[in-house]
């Protein structure tokens, strides 16, 4: 790829990174158009550049593809007697006869939304194009573009802080209404604000521990030395990182989102106790006792934000009722399966499989977006779903080298737990069906999995023995001279 184009390219990373939060997550229908002309404009440029696939792996690249073209299988006109024998249609073919009241329905498709699905397939593309295009990056411009992420990660925990404590009026700031003495930022959903911070809260974790105890004692007393490592230019950004880590995990608190803070319970002891053999590098100055202590203060924090938990996090309506939505949604996958009822057609079809109990609301997401893709998607989403949960456990082991690690390593550990804990929320909630969180989650996955290689190190010369014995042989000999005071 051209430099001119790169920097295109990242612009318009950059663009949809800054814009998919700040618009209200792009769940209004100005900001999702935004997002989605944004990303078929990053698409094109893509295309125009003909080895954009190169970076990809070939499971990537079948991950990638599959994604893009099974919504599109579900718009392929059929005719209505071959649907007919597919599973699962036999009662909305009733009601569609009834509503033309007797007349031929003629072509169908698999899916029985079709409008949702071409919607929901747009809104998918945002996350593909940002995944295969932040790959096609050098890694210095990606890193420059995970700072910018940090970045508006800490204006949206700082924007939450306020609505908590009731010092912001919510309706002036982007058109936003009260938050209900929850932080939410400019989300939508403090529970999908809370998934967008614990992503930004392992990558400055990460980066907090890759950097904090680099200080050389040689010569100099270790107290001293670690005074000096605080005035340095490093010393500094290691204290932005954990201030900035502080920030998030605020942010997340006063979201008294359950989920989200469970997830970072466990993402909190799961970071420390990973990199705690890996605190400052090769060369830091932390040993053993270090170590140990790093992993007794992440399981201390882990477990003193327990009583957090249950002290901020609130009652959720649908909490209670999400057990039954889900065996409805079991009971609706057993039915209709293999084929599933098209992406998108939750809202339109799980009526019949909703229970009497809540007649009263309108159930959008099965609020398990596992079980919500097999009902989509049947057996065509379990097989993508496993493939890409294999491309994420074979890159764990090509990732964890015992040689020295950079800083951007560090970022792909912090992204690749943050990706984990947005696919155990993903099990009570449907993050990955907000724009901004879908934008977050391939940008990350994008870190996690880009080919990064560290530079060899230099390599000093070293003498062996016997050159060095040599060497003090053929050295010339003291010879006597005269002694100027003796006469």
């Amino acid at each position: 790829m051209t430099h001119p184009l790169q920097r295109s390219v990242a612009i318009l990373l950059a663009s949809l990174l800054v814009l998919a939060p700040l618009l209200r997550s792009g769940n209004t229908p100005l900001a999702l158009l935004t997002l989605e002309v944004l990303a078929l404009a990053l698409l094109g440029l893509l295309a125009w550049q003909p080895g954009s696939w190169q970076r990809l792996t070939r499971l990537q690249r079948w991950a990638v593809g599959g994604l893009a073209a099974v919504p599109l299988l579900y718009l392929l006109p059929l005719p209505s007697a071959l649907a007919a024998f597919f599973p699962g249609r036999e009662m909305h073919q009733l009601a569609q006869s009834l509503a033309l009241r007797g007349g031929e329905p003629g072509l169908e498709t698999l899916a029985l939304s079709p409008a949702e699905t071409f919607a929901g397939w747009l809104k998918l593309l945002m996350p593909l194009v940002v995944f295969v295009a932040a790959l096609q990056l050098p890694h210095r411009t990606l890193q420059w573009l995970v700072w910018l992420f940090l970045g508006m990660a800490a204006l949206q925990a700082m924007i939450g802080l306020l609505q908590y404590g009731g010092g912001l009026p919510m309706p002036e700031l982007f058109g936003m209404d009260d938050a209900g003495s929850r932080a939410a930022g400019t989300y939508t959903s403090p529970n999908n604000f809370a998934g967008f911070l614990y992503l930004a809260l392992m990558l400055s974790l990460a980066l907090y521990l890759a950097w904090l105890g680099r200080f050389r004692s040689a010569g100099k007393s270790p107290l001293r030395s670690r005074l000096l490592f605080w005035s340095t230019l490093r010393g500094h950004q290691t204290f932005i990182f954990g201030a900035l880590a502080l920030l998030l995990l605020l942010g997340i608190i006063f979201s008294r989102s359950r989920a989200g803070i469970g997830v970072t319970i466990i993402g909190i002891a799961l970071l420390t106790v990973m990199l705690s053999n890996r605190i400052g590098g090769a060369k830091a100055g932390v040993g053993l006792v270090g170590r140990v202590l790093t992993v007794a203060m992440g399981a201390a924090a882990a477990i003193g934000l327990a009583p957090v938990w249950q002290r901020f996090t609130v009652a959720d309506p649908v909490s209670d009722g999400r057990f039954v939505i889900f065996d409805g949604t079991l009971q609706a996958i057993r039915e209709n399966f293999p084929l599933g009822y098209g992406p998108g057609s939750f809202q339109e079809s799980f009526f019949p499989w909703q229970d009497v109990s809540q007649s009263a609301y309108l159930i959008n997401q099965a609020h398990n977006s596992f079980l919500e893709w097999l009902y989509d998607g049947g057996l065509l989403a379990l097989a993508l779903l496993l493939l890409c949960l294999t491309i994420y456990i074979r890159r764990w082991f090509t990732l964890w080298r015992r040689e020295a690690w950079g800083d951007f390593r560090y970022l792909q550990v912090g992204a690749g737990v943050g990706l984990l804990l947005m696919l155990l929320h993903e099990m009570a909630d449907y993050n990955l069906y907000v724009p901004a969180n879908m934008i977050a989650f391939a940008f990350l996955a994008a870190v996690f999995l880009y080919p990064y290689q560290e530079a060899a190190p230099k390599r000093r010369k070293s003498t062996s023995r016997i050159d060095a014995r040599r060497e003090r042989d053929l050295a010339p000999l003291p010879t006597a001279a005269s002694n100027p005071f003796m006469d």
